[in-house]
């Protein structure tokens, strides 16, 4: 959200407790749009530190003055009953409150000093070992026959790892104290041996399953040096064992239970990747998937949460047992928001300030894309003034282009040392040499990209920006590696072309336009909504407080 960068975001956060509903004009406000009420409690904090700027102090007010404007309209247009904003809303206000919630219970956990030096008298193994899991129990069993039969559980780690972390590292976790290893696979691991593998046992996404590559004994720190740090770790496992107990009896007194024949539906609706769903009907996005004392999820708000995952997080939408675990977490995730609701930790000052931060948030960012972007136009001919009226301030730097290659120890320094020495060409002999990929151009065995000056590092750059064609030089990247380079050919600076700077001139004409609709809508919505401003109250702040008036208020405070 490109406007609410300089607006909606830093304003909400400092104002999300303001706009409280008063009548327009309501005895004491600031700031007044319609049924919208600004009081100097909702902001005299917040301009305290721009006092004495009447710039910074006019910028700012005429931003909270826009957010307002902006809420109001919003609301009329019956934006904030938008069902994806709904369900923002309260995704973003459930993160709020559960963790606050957990905050509470998790916060009642210690650890004492007799615990930490238990776990430190059990020191001394270290432990490699591969995990694999997958959330199909039949893919399992035969992924455990195969490693019981010589295979590796690498193999299938790498081959078919449910995350990108898993994968990559082909399920390979080195513990130099296997005592600090997650609480999934603690208990297995305190009594394992070297070569064992340990068959699949359920956990929160599936199964997961265990092959002792190696242990080895070491001296442990003395008690008093690695305290601390047990201390730590033990108080975050026993929070964590905590949670779960906690989230287990609110399963069981909630009676939470999903409906499998809606969750067969989603997953038959699930993508060929089984990462996305396709599309549901109308009637469907409706169906309930998960039920619980006091609410339920409906087939459009799980998928919609599990699309909006990040990316590298592992799912599996085409497999309704995954589908049946996710939902009873989001489920749980509702509950324990609703618990907050009975604390009444929704009701404490700062972080009911935190939801209508949240609440404000999504609402103007879909104002944007509803009301706002539609009205910004990159027109061509003022991409076209725009690049002329820029183009001189920012002249396109030299870059040079090179041959290199990539020496990558030290004989091979040593080699083209004597190459250059005795003339020969390095290229005739790039045979005994490596290539560089990351700076090589497309399609290009030697030749580089254009170089800039700035991209090459600060010790180097006078000896690469003073070479004339065909001149050669290496460069040191390590004490042993090194790249070697010969000048191919010099861009000179010079004034951009347009599509040169096309980005950069779009985005300032965007940015341009951006701001006379913001403008354009403002002044519009300030008739609409009858504004009031008490100007009096800002010009307050244009001038400092002076020391001795300051000293005069503290002193009387003291007295009384």
């Amino acid at each position: 959200m490109r406007y609410f960068v300089f607006l909606a975001v830093a304003v909400t956060l400092l104002f999300s407790g303001c706009g409280k509903t008063f009548q327009d004009g309501a005895d004491g406000s600031v700031i007044s749009v319609g049924d919208r009420t600004i009081f100097p409690e909702d902001i005299g904090q917040s301009f305290e530190r721009y006092r004495g700027d009447s710039l910074s102090i006019g910028v700012f007010k005429d931003n909270v003055i826009a957010r307002e404007l902006f809420i109001t309209h919003a609301l009329d247009l019956g934006i904030g009953e938008d069902r994806q904003v709904l369900r923002l809303t309260h995704e973003r206000s459930r993160e709020v409150l559960q963790t606050e919630w957990l905050n509470f219970y998790l916060g009642m956990v210690e650890v004492g000093p007799e615990e930490a030096r238990n776990f430190w008298s059990r020191m001394g193994t270290g432990v490699s070992y591969t995990s694999f899991y997958h959330s199909d129990s039949l893919l399992m069993d035969s992924v455990r026959t195969l490693v019981t039969e010589g295979a590796h559980l690498s193999t299938f780690a790498l081959e078919l790892g449910m995350d990108d972390i898993v994968r990559r590292t082909s399920g390979r976790i080195t513990l130099n104290e296997r005592s600090y290893s997650n609480v999934n696979d603690l208990e297995f691991l305190m009594t394992a041996s070297e070569g064992d593998i340990i068959d699949p046992f359920p956990i929160a996404l599936g199964w997961r399953m265990l092959q002792i590559d190696s242990m080895w004994t070491y001296d442990a720190p003395s008690f008093e040096t690695d305290s601390q740090r047990i201390a730590t770790m033990l108080l975050s496992r026993e929070r964590e064992a905590r949670k779960i107990v906690l989230e287990d009896s609110l399963k069981v007194a909630y009676n939470v239970e999903v409906d499998m024949d809606v969750l067969n539906l989603m997953a038959d609706r699930a993508d060929s990747r089984g990462r996305m769903f396709g599309i549901f009907e109308a009637v469907e996005d409706t169906m309930t998937v998960v039920t619980w004392e006091g609410g339920s999820r409906d087939i459009f708000s799980v998928t919609q949460n599990i699309t909006g995952l990040p990316a590298n997080f592992p799912r599996v939408t085409n497999d309704a047992e995954w589908l049946a675990v996710y939902s009873i977490r989001l489920a749980m995730f509702d509950i324990e928001m609703q618990e907050a609701i009975e604390l009444g930790l929704d009701t404490i000052p700062e972080i009911e300030k935190r939801l209508n931060t949240k609440r404000w948030e999504i609402l103007l960012d879909r104002y944007y894309e509803d009301v706002i972007a539609v009205r910004i136009d990159v027109d061509p001919a003022a991409v076209q003034a725009v690049y002329m009226e820029i183009r001189d301030d920012i002249p396109v730097p030299e870059t040079r282009v090179f041959h290199t290659l990539y020496l990558s120890n030290s004989e091979k320094i040593e080699a083209a040392d004597e190459l250059m020495a005795s003339g020969e060409d390095m290229l005739a002999n790039i045979d005994q040499f490596e290539l560089f990929p990351p700076i090589l151009a497309e399609g290009e065995e030697t030749i580089t990209n254009p170089v800039p000056r700035a991209m090459i590092p600060e010790d180097n750059r006078e000896t690469l920006f003073t070479l004339l064609p065909n001149e050669e030089a290496i460069v040191t990247l390590t004490d042993s590696t090194a790249l070697w380079f010969r000048l191919d050919s010099v861009n000179e600076e010079h004034v951009p072309e347009l599509e040169e700077i096309r980005d950069r001139v779009s985005a300032e004409v965007a940015q341009r336009a951006e701001t006379e609709a913001i403008k354009t809508l403002v002044d519009s919505l300030s008739s609409e909504y009858h504004l009031y401003v008490n100007e009096e109250y800002f010009e307050g702040f244009y001038l400092p407080l002076e020391e001795d008036s300051a000293s005069t208020a503290e002193s009387s405070l003291e007295v009384h």
